[in-house]
């Protein structure tokens, strides 16, 4: 489980304090959660398994569902011994859009670098890329519930 291994984290952008561990309920579903404050990186370096695949659940904290905003961008990178590769990007923007108002499930396949130390990125911006000039945190309490790495 990365929140657990949250410690092990070789960035903390912008800075540590941005970051907690939670306990997140949404939608009556509680995970335990890397709640994000702002604009923000964690990378995790792993270890991944024979067929790993990296799960984790969106979401933002109910109290956003009623905050005017645009959501967040989720995004997600690994990293083996290259540049960043991105494999997930997500707007989650429950105030404009009643589907998002529950954790949004996600996997994403590592298999291929089986055996490999690789660092996942887990990133979180203020706006979709569509809306940059707006950069606006209103109701922006993003978490990453459960991110662990699996075999299938």
């Amino acid at each position: 489980h990365l929140v657990d291994q949250f410690d092990s984290a070789t960035e903390r952008r912008p800075s540590p304090d941005v970051f907690s561990l939670i306990d997140a309920t949404i939608g009556g579903v509680t995970k335990r959660a890397i709640h994000v404050k702002q604009t923000s990186r964690v990378v995790i370096p792993v270890v991944v398994p024979e067929n790993g695949e990296l799960k984790t659940s969106l979401g933002l904290l109910e109290p956003a569902w009623t905050i005017p905003g645009d959501g967040v961008l989720f995004r997600v990178l690994q990293r083996a011994g290259g540049p960043p590769e991105e494999i997930l990007n997500i707007v989650i923007n429950p105030f404009g859009n009643p589907g998002d108002r529950q954790w949004h499930d996600v996997t994403l396949d590592l298999s291929e670098y089986a055996g490999e130390t690789v660092d996942i990125f887990l990133n979180t911006n203020n706006s979709p890329p569509s809306q940059p000039q707006r950069d606006d945190p209103s109701g922006d309490v993003a978490v990453w519930g459960d991110p662990r790495i699996v075999t299938h």
